[in-house]
């Protein structure tokens, strides 16, 4: 799998992140304003975004 480029800085997805969610996230132990969590919360968003585009990509090969 080829790199991938990140149009997101790592502040926008955190700043992206509504406050309802934030809270949610915190009730399950992961608060985004300790720097480890926040950290693990982006690279989660971005292995999501790269799983997505390799979907994506696969059926555009596939449907030709």
């Amino acid at each position: 799998m080829r790199p991938a480029r990140y149009p997101c800085s790592a502040a926008e997805i955190l700043r992206s992140v509504p406050q309802r969610d934030r809270t949610l996230l915190l009730k399950l132990g992961l608060n985004l304003d300790n720097p480890a969590h926040a950290e693990f919360f982006v690279e989660g968003v971005r292995a999501a975004d790269d799983a997505i585009a390799d979907q994506v990509r696969w059926e555009r090969e596939r449907l030709g």
